[in-house]
């Protein structure tokens, strides 16, 4: 304690704004979290339930609704979104900027040839990469015998096997990663994780790569790198990306696809 001397450090605040929150997910109804910011310290955002928000799906106005859901409000479409259409998206509310925000969904990452054995600790599957620049996320479940997600599986990427992702071999085992295909780019690959935990025989696991749009992937991108610094004032604060004109948040597409693999 003798050696810490508190220290008042003004941050900059340019008023109260609409913050926007969504991933837009294909085949599901859209969840948009409209709030109000706060100040640097602020612990609460408060829901603005009475906002106009207006949703389209190309030139056609898609319906919302706001419902409270576990505590929580939402405006909710009344359609499913759907891929192939760019969203856009515009909110506003008394005393605050109108905000304006907008993106697609992506393809679905194709996957194939899930393999697990017992006694190990590796996952292997193939993935085929399309041309034209994909984000992906890497996530993995251990999961019931109806492949119902149970908690996640802590893994990293096997240095022995993936030459495609070299620049993220690590002793951390993490519960996601986030990668674009730079270095595979057009191309199938074989993927192999190595897990925390030896695969146990009878077990069951849930694989899930998501695609990602440009815009997703630099929102979990920066807020990866946010969260990584950990408050350390040695580093410069990482700035959470937002593509949410004169205001805060992201409205962004996300398409997840899902291979099952049962340890054998």
């Amino acid at each position: 304690m003798a050696c810490e001397k508190a220290a008042d450090i003004p941050v900059p605040y340019d008023g109260d704004r609409i913050v926007v929150n969504t991933l837009m997910q294909p085949d599901s109804l859209l969840y948009l979290r409209v709030t109000r910011s706060q100040p640097p310290g602020g612990s609460s955002f408060p829901e603005i339930p009475g906002a106009k928000v207006t949703l389209k799906a190309g030139s056609t106005e898609v319906p919302v609704e706001w419902q409270v859901i576990g505590g929580k409000g939402y405006f909710v479409s009344g359609v499913p979104v759907r891929y192939g259409f760019r969203y856009t998206l515009e909110v506003s509310a008394a005393g605050l900027d109108t905000v304006f925000a907008t993106d697609t969904l992506p393809r679905a990452p194709l996957l194939s040839a899930p393999f697990a054995q017992a006694g190990g600790s590796r996952v292997r599957f193939n993935m085929r990469d399309l041309p034209g620049g994909d984000y992906y996320r890497f996530r993995l479940f251990q999961a019931n015998r109806d492949y119902v997600p149970q908690k996640r599986a802590l893994f990293r990427f096997d240095p022995s096997y993936n030459n495609s992702f070299t620049d993220l071999v690590s002793d951390t085992f993490l519960e996601y990663t986030l990668i674009d295909d730079g270095r595979f780019e057009g191309k199938e690959i074989t993927v192999v994780m190595q897990t925390q935990e030896v695969n146990k025989a009878g077990g069951y696991l849930l694989l899930e790569v998501t695609g990602l749009t440009r815009a997703a992937w630099q929102y979990l991108k920066t807020l990866e790198q946010q969260v990584s610094n950990g408050g350390n004032p040695l580093v410069d604060p990482t700035a959470v990306y937002s593509n949410v004109h004169q205001g805060y948040g992201i409205m962004a597409g996300v398409n997840s696809a899902y291979l099952r693999v049962e340890i054998k």
